[in-house]
C-alpha cells in the first residue's frame, strides 16, 4: 500500500492533470504552481469526480458519505 506521503503527491498530479486539461475555462495553462491552487480548485475536481460516479450508477451523496468515513479511519480522526 502506498504510503500517505505517496497519496498526497498523486492527488496533486491528479489535481493539476485536472487544472490543466479545462484551461480554456481556468486560469492555468500548464499545471499551477502547488501554492496557486485553491480550495475551490479541488471542489471542481470532487464534484467532477461525483458527477461521474452519478453517470455510472452510484449515488454521489453515499460516496461522499463513504470517502468521509474512509478519511476519518485513515487519519485517524483527525481534522
Amino acid at each position: 500500500m502506498q504510503s500517505e506521503t505517496q497519496r498526497v503527491r498523486l492527488a496533486e498530479r491528479a489535481l493539476k492533470t485536472f487544472l490543466k486539461e479545462s484551461a480554456p475555462t481556468r486560469r492555468w495553462r500548464i499545471g499551477p504552481p502547488v501554492e496557486a491552487v485553491g480550495e475551490s480548485d479541488i471542489i471542481d475536481l470532487v464534484t467532477d469526480l461525483l458527477l461521474f460516479a452519478e453517470t455510472n450508477g452510484f449515488d454521489p451523496s453515499s460516496v461522499v458519505r463513504k470517502a468521509e468515513i474512509h478519511l476519518l479511519a485513515e487519519t485517524g480522526h483527525r481534522r
